[in-house]
């Protein structure tokens, strides 16, 4: 009877232990859209860094096409090719989709700095504030959140497809400026810089908002979500996270590239903030981005 009683408890306890970790095995699919795999990488290694904390099985695919940020958020939606996806936050993300409010970037996507066509760097010398800066015509890609902020403030946008927006600023004339964050535009234009010449960083403005780029998880994958969401807060509490963040190469090389203390700061606000991004702890923010209201 005893050894019964043994049988069936480990029969038990072996069933709950294949059972949670069966739980536990997620396949992650994410939107590619460059074919630039750099763009990415910063995105994959801080994912991977938190999947790891919660010690879940996992498997990582790209889609097998290029998608546009608006198709993404489209089969975000649905939930079946794509489950999550790396963006600028906004309202509509925020209501439409599960977000990970943690910044992934501790707010530095919203310091701005302008990717130009060599030959304008003599224009942009003149601008020193908001009134100048709105006399150009930026470009943004299809379906950012940076969009209506931008518009917003008077900054006039084109939109068009990532990697042509690329082409076009090489090109000049149509566009003056795209505007990047600090951790994005110098690796962009380093892997293009064989092929589109034409580019530099502009050297002497930083755009400055309120801003966040989060993990969006698809409504359907809320175990997801929610080992996001531990992960981040275990990573935070033991420290790990900000080590993993300042010295992560790309994070380390963009602060020290921008060079942002010798930048005219231009400064504008971002209405579309929700009121649950606007009070993140302070302590996920590198330095106070979100201004008291």
């Amino acid at each position: 009877m005893k050894g019964d009683t043994m049988f069936r408890t480990i029969i038990l306890l072996l069933t709950l232990f294949l059972y949670t970790h069966a739980q536990e095995k997620v396949i992650i699919n994410y939107p590619l859209t460059s074919n630039k795999a750099q763009r990415d990488n910063y995105h994959l290694s801080l994912l991977k860094f938190l999947l790891e904390k919660v010690n879940i099985d996992y498997t990582i695919k790209p889609t097998k096409t290029i998608y546009t940020q608006a198709r993404a958020i489209k089969e975000l939606k649905k939930g079946d090719k794509v489950n999550i996806f790396w963006m600028g936050t906004s309202p509509q993300l925020e209501t439409e989709l599960i977000p990970i409010r943690f910044p992934m970037y501790r707010g530095l996507v919203g310091h701005r700095i302008f990717i130009i066509n060599k030959n304008d760097q003599k224009m942009f010398n003149h601008v020193k504030n908001l009134v100048q800066l709105q006399k150009f015509k930026g470009i943004q890609g299809i379906g950012w959140s940076d969009v209506a902020i931008l518009e917003s403030a008077g900054l006039k946008q084109h939109t068009a497809k990532y990697e042509n927006i690329f082409k076009m600023i090489n090109r000049g004339g149509r566009v003056g400026y795209f505007s990047r964050s600090i951790n994005e535009a110098y690796e962009e234009i380093e892997v293009r810089d064989t092929q589109l010449k034409n580019l530099t960083v502009e050297k002497n403005i930083v755009l400055v908002y309120p801003f966040a780029m989060f993990f969006f998880v698809s409504p359907k994958h809320e175990y997801l979500a929610k080992k996001l969401n531990e992960a981040f807060l275990k990573s935070y509490k033991d420290g790990s996270f900000l080590e993993f963040f300042y010295k992560h190469p790309k994070i380390k090389l963009s602060i020290e590239k921008s060079k942002l203390n010798n930048r005219k700061r231009i400064e504008i606000p971002n209405p579309f903030l929700t009121p649950q991004t606007a009070n993140i702890n302070s302590n996920y923010w590198h330095g106070k981005f979100i201004k008291e209201q």
